[in-house]
């Protein structure tokens, strides 16, 4: 199935006076919601913090020169709620601080669409629901802007009650600086459910799995943990940054020949069908809502499937050599 390509948008495309006359509230002041507001202030936007009272949160934005609010205040006095908090706590606080205390005609953005895909929250049918989701972490976000550059974003118009929709959602990507480098369009589905296959499938699932099995396989064969360790885990970030830099053929073609016939003749014999079909259950689990699911229940249970997760990992022999290493090598 051939894909049409995707509408990108840059900061020659938008006017971020769309959001001038508007109060923006950034309700949760960690890794997005810190960066967001400095962006936005910075880009010359109102902007109000709501954080819980007494937290590290509320702290830090107060040491950043905010006002120290709650979230039943920035529900109640701002045009815009930017709601920057987990995904595992949205629901609760969006149910007894925000929903309580706002009015119609309100604009919502969100920096990950799994809430509303998962439909946690009952948002009002007279406002704008957007998303707008940098493809990186916070404190890239912040340095890149500082910088004069910006980290591309996901943006996303699930509800427009206002017909301004998109155009309030570029304007706030081009507030926290990310149509410097470009903003695509898409679905909050889409955004949803690329993002978690691919920490599942990639980044946090099956990348770190491969490490762990491939040091267990060497170490269980007579080779040292440390040579393990570095070979398995310590150069992973040689062949990442190569392919972030010039992509998969550009990585191939900076490798040994040694390198590349290692590849073809092994890397099909590991990653197959058969790790192609389950991937494809992975893809399948999060489409249909039960991955949401189970995650909501877990974490409503206290999160015992990350915590006994954590601690065997914690106890691991991998992690144990990595900390050794950082004791007597300098990396």
């Amino acid at each position: 199935m051939k894909c049409e390509m995707a509408k990108i948008y840059y900061d020659a495309d938008i006017d971020v006076d769309t959001l001038a006359d508007m109060t923006i509230g950034v309700i949760g002041y960690g890794n997005q919601g810190m960066a967001h507001a400095l962006n936005m202030r910075d880009s010359g936007l109102s902007i109000r913090v709501g954080t819980r009272p007494e937290s590290d949160a509320r702290a830090r934005a107060k040491k950043d020169g905010f006002d120290e609010e709650d979230a039943e205040s920035i529900a109640t006095n701002c045009d815009v709620l930017a709601i920057m908090l987990p995904d595992e706590a949205v629901a609760a606080v969006y149910a007894k601080s925000i929903e309580p205390y706002i009015s119609s005609n309100k604009v919502f953005v969100f920096a990950h669409g799994f809430c509303v895909q998962h439909k946690t929250l009952r948002l009002p049918e007279m406002a704008d629901v957007l998303l707008v989701a940098p493809t990186g972490p916070g404190r890239k976000l912040r340095s890149l802007y500082v910088e004069g550059k910006g980290l591309p974003a996901l943006i996303a118009v699930e509800q427009d009650d206002s017909g301004l929709g998109l155009q309030r959602c570029l304007a706030y990507a081009k507030a926290i600086g990310c149509t410097r480098a470009g903003a695509i369009a898409t679905t909050f589905k889409e955004e949803t459910v690329t993002d978690l296959f691919c920490e599942q499938s990639v980044l946090c699932g099956g990348m770190p799995e491969l490490i762990k099995k491939s040091f267990e396989v060497a170490v269980e064969a007579g080779y040292q943990p440390e040579l393990a360790y570095i070979s398995c885990l310590k150069e992973v970030k040689l062949i990442a940054d190569l392919l972030f830099d010039v992509g998969i053929d550009g990585m191939r073609e900076a490798i040994s020949n040694t390198a590349k016939f290692g590849s073809a003749v092994s890397g099909p014999l590991i990653i197959n069908d058969d790790t192609k079909s389950k991937m494809q259950e992975v893809l399948r689990q999060i489409e249909s809502g039960s991955f949401g699911r189970k995650m909501i229940e877990d974490a409503a249970a206290g999160s015992p499937t990350i915590k006994q997760f954590l601690e065997h990992e914690r106890q691991s022999q991998i992690v144990g050599t990595g900390k050794e290493l950082k004791e007597k090598l300098d990396f």
